[in-house]
């Protein structure tokens, strides 16, 4: 969903305009990092004295290097595959993924290549098939155990893609082995180690878009630069980013390329609360493109999103977050911002469950809706935004969006895990009576048959609901999947 792009009458307030090309200003000072992408974690009490992590007894050591191989069988059946509110695709599916990544590391340098295939086909409508990918490398250099710092280069070619691109665009995430703050360690297959080194569990994969999607496949080109500094109970990362995404179909959707900074800082208050930062600004340029009926010029637009706010270190049975900060776009001659706030509250009723209550608003006032000679074309970006949502918001759309979201995890054994997102989002067009109700629920079981195999069964519900014709659409989606972890 592309959201309005009708006009409609916003009013900005007095004290955003006079605050809000300051606020530009002393943020271009430093880089960002996008809420929506970025969870809350709490800064280190000091720099750590080891940052070797345990070795998987399983992974392959071949010449110093340790390779894991995986490869993932699945079934899936939706009933709405593309989300669309006519003409319902409903098929069912089969994939394969397989995957490399392969570590070398001396506690100074560690190098890491990475690689998979994704091939998904459709029996009763071939002309659906996929066969996506990805491959990179990063290469990581701890000059101190301090200061870290990271080079990453990245492709992927996407079958579908959605309506809109994402005004922030960060990179997606590259596997990589990860130490977390309980001192277990997540390998880049997913399996999470003990400090000792025993296998404890999986990271259980993350849910896919529940946004409108299309053909038009893509290749994506990015490179990423990023420097981590640990200070005395309070940390630092910068990242820059840059991207080039192709299309193969222009008239859908023109090739991009964008640059991004980002920000990610936290430091220690009190034994109890800690103080952090999070925000992004990304620079997209779409191409000029020609046909024998229509022409689009070259655009340019500048998007940013940033937060503060306060966390506290789990007390009793709860931890907390609240955070509030600014979010706005600029581009060819039409402007758009607004606030945003919210917060997360998490509770541990056992030491196997876990409850996550989050909120956010996100708020959009657009000029382009006052002034529509200033918006020469249809804005082909989407508004950044947490959580899961069914609707892509365009940045010409003044919106005000009010998402609740609930999540779950328990533990049910050593071998099953539990896990259940659900989310719900308002979204509010300012001076018009369209309103839209998006809901998400997404629940997986996982069952460890092995210690290098599992597998997961996961079904997601998504939800359209609008008062403005063709919007409305609702989906049902169920994939079963084997992973073996060689």
């Amino acid at each position: 969903m592309s959201g309005s792009q009708s006009s409609m009458l916003t009013r900005g307030s007095v004290l955003s305009r006079k605050f809000a090309r300051p606020l530009i200003c002393a943020l271009s000072l430093t880089a960002w990092i996008p809420q929506a992408f970025a969870q809350v974690v709490e800064p280190p009490l000091g720099v750590p004295i080891n940052r070797l992590p345990a070795r998987d007894p399983n992974a392959i050591a071949v010449d110093g290097w340790l390779l894991y191989p995986t490869l993932r069988l699945y079934s899936l059946y939706s009933d709405n595959l593309f989300f669309a509110p006519t003409n319902p695709i409903s098929v069912p599916g089969f994939g394969v993924t397989p995957s490399m990544t392969a570590v070398w590391s001396n506690g100074i340098h560690t190098t890491t290549l990475y690689g998979n295939i994704d091939r998904q086909a459709y029996p009763t409508d071939n002309d659906i098939n996929t066969l996506d990918g990805r491959a990179g490398f990063t290469q990581k250099y701890e000059a101190m155990r301090d200061l870290i710092f990271t080079v990453n280069g990245n492709y992927a070619h996407t079958t579908w893609n959605t309506g809109l691109q994402n005004s922030i665009q960060t990179p997606t995430a590259a596997p990589t082995t990860t130490v977390l703050p309980n001192g277990n360690t997540v390998l880049p297959n997913g399996t999470i180690l003990s400090p000792t080194g025993q296998p404890i569990g999986q990271v259980s994969a993350v849910p896919g878009s529940s946004t409108q999607l299309q053909i038009n496949p893509s290749n994506q080109y990015t490179g990423t630069f990023t420097v981590d500094k640990i200070f005395n109970r309070g940390v630092l990362s910068l990242s820059g980013s840059v991207n080039r995404t192709d299309f193969d179909n222009q008239t859908l959707q023109p090739d991009t390329n964008s640059r991004t900074l980002t920000e990610r800082a936290a430091v220690w208050l009190s034994p109890l609360f800690y103080a952090y930062s999070n925000g992004s600004v990304s620079t997209v340029v779409t191409d000029a493109t020609s046909s024998a009926t229509t022409s689009s010029p070259s655009l340019s637009t500048t998007s940013y999103r940033v937060t503060g706010g306060l966390g506290t270190r789990q007390f009793g049975l709860f931890r907390g977050s609240v955070y509030f900060g600014y979010q706005g776009s600029d581009g060819n001659g039409a402007t758009a911002a607004g606030e945003v706030y919210g917060g997360a509250l998490s509770y541990y009723p056992t030491p196997k469950w876990t409850l996550t209550a989050t909120f956010d608003r996100t708020i959009n006032n657009s000029s382009s809706q006052t002034n529509s000679s200033s918006q020469t074309s249809t804005a082909n970006l989407a508004l950044t935004l947490p959580g899961l949502t069914a609707e892509q918001i365009s940045l010409s759309a003044s919106t005000q969006t009010t998402s609740f979201g609930l999540q779950t995890g328990y533990e049910i054994s050593r071998q099953w895990f539990a896990n259940c997102q659900l989310s719900y989002s308002q979204i509010e067009f300012i001076g018009s009576p369209r309103l839209d109700n998006s809901w998400v629920l997404d629940a997986t079981l996982r069952y460890d048959i092995w210690r290098n195999m599992s597998f997961s069964w996961e079904y997601r519900y998504t939800s359209l609901l609008s008062n403005a014709p063709l919007v409305s659409a609702t989906s049902n989606y169920g994939i079963m999947s084997a992973i073996y972890r060689f």
